[in-house]
């Protein structure tokens, strides 16, 4: 069952209560989804954790000339926690579906209250978000690079992305043009 795939996932973040595992399984819930569909807008609450079981999703937002700017792709196997949905706070980013996709999700309302009865809740949360913040580090710092090494990290970390995903949208997270990173893609071949 996909929920014991999270489960073992959550297990290395921290020990878990049989009492735990058991209330985390009722409160899980199974969706499925087609490409293109946003399951968050900007400006919308996120209202639940997602752990994708296949499939691929994106965040982006667009800026103040109207310019699409991907920052992150989850993948098969990622764990789509929102430091922002948690909090009650509107997400500044539009969540796109990209391929046929199955989730789990958990509904925020319902991880604060287990919260409040499991003390490894807690413990979970902090390390989502240490994998957030890192995610975010990364993200930057893939910034910081030359065009070029940005394209050969991300060539090199996540190959199959350049076969599932539109080179605008890679151009897009690469913080580059279209015409360059054709003209590197290029380069390599």
């Amino acid at each position: 069952m996909e929920a014991e795939q999270l489960i073992k996932i959550l297990a290395g973040f921290a020990d878990l209560s049989n009492g735990f595992v058991d209330v985390l399984k009722q409160e899980l819930r199974t969706e499925k989804y087609k490409p293109h569909q946003i399951l968050h807008a900007a400006g919308q609450m996120e209202n639940r954790v997602f752990f994708i079981i296949s499939g691929f999703a994106r965040n982006y937002y667009f800026d103040h000339h109207g310019n699409e700017h991907t920052v992150r792709f989850w993948e098969t196997g990622d764990i789509f926690f929102s430091y922002e949905g948690y909090n009650g706070v509107p997400s500044y980013y539009y969540t796109e579906i990209l391929e046929d996709s199955a989730v789990i999700t958990l509904s925020y309302s319902n991880l604060h209250a287990i919260d409040s009865k499991f003390p490894e809740v807690s413990i979970l949360i902090k390390n989502l978000l240490l994998r957030y913040q890192q995610e975010e580090y990364k993200r930057q710092n893939l910034i910081s690079l030359s065009s070029e090494e940005r394209y050969q990290l991300l060539r090199t970390s996540k190959p199959g992305l350049f076969k599932k995903v539109p080179i605008r949208m890679i151009a897009s997270y690469l913080n580059l043009t279209r015409e360059t990173l054709t003209r590197l893609m290029g380069k390599r071949s």
